[in-house]
């Protein structure tokens, strides 16, 4: 969560709690309600995935409407859609790297530096990068990665984990200390014209 929201609803742990799922999932905030675009979103499934009843829903409302900087941020924040659930799906490799506190940019040039290099095309890139935590980013990798580039990132002192999302079963026995595979068996085979 941002650095400006932490600041207004460090007092209200279970408003807290309604903020970081409003802003994790994109939903905005207008006229006393709850939207995913345009789409009202019921005040009694938020208070669900949150664990909070209602009326704490419409207390956290009521505050981001109140502050003028909270109401422009909520007014106008949409939800991203992304290719990181199914690529692995496509073929697709997903490459989920936990960078240290303060190396985000460099680890992140680092990697993409790496893959560059060897023409890996980069279909998506999408991060994270929090004052007080680790790093997250998250990369689709139109195809499969070759063992020398992920043992090229491993080098990194910074980069603490990589994930690699990926439809090859092989891929299994490069796991090193750093690295850690999550394998997904249902392969989608697109074939022009289906």
């Amino acid at each position: 969560m941002i650095h400006i929201l932490e600041e207004y609803f460090k007092n209200y742990p279970a408003r807290r709690k309604v903020v970081e799922f409003l802003w994790n999932a994109g939903l905005s905030v207008r006229d006393g309600k709850v939207y995913i675009k345009d789409v009202e979103v019921p005040i009694t499934g938020i208070a669900q995935a949150t664990g909070v009843n209602r009326k704490i829903v419409y207390h956290t409302i009521e505050y981001i409407e109140s502050k003028p900087a909270l109401k422009i941020l909520f007014e106008n924040l949409s939800p991203k859609s992304s290719l990181i659930s199914i690529a692995p799906l496509m073929g697709w490799e997903v490459l989920e790297l936990t960078i240290q506190k303060g190396s985000y940019e460099r680890v992140l040039a680092k990697v993409l530096q790496i893959l560059a290099e060897k023409r890996i095309r980069v279909v998506e890139i999408f991060g994270s990068n929090p004052y007080e935590d680790k790093s997250k980013a998250y990369l689709v990798i139109e195809g499969v990665l070759p063992f020398e580039v992920i043992a090229s990132m491993r080098t990194e002192g910074a980069l603490e984990k990589i994930v690699i999302h990926t439809p090859e079963r092989n891929k299994e026995r490069m796991i090193c200390p750093k690295c850690e595979v999550k394998y997904c068996p249902r392969k989608v085979i697109f074939t022009p014209g289906s």
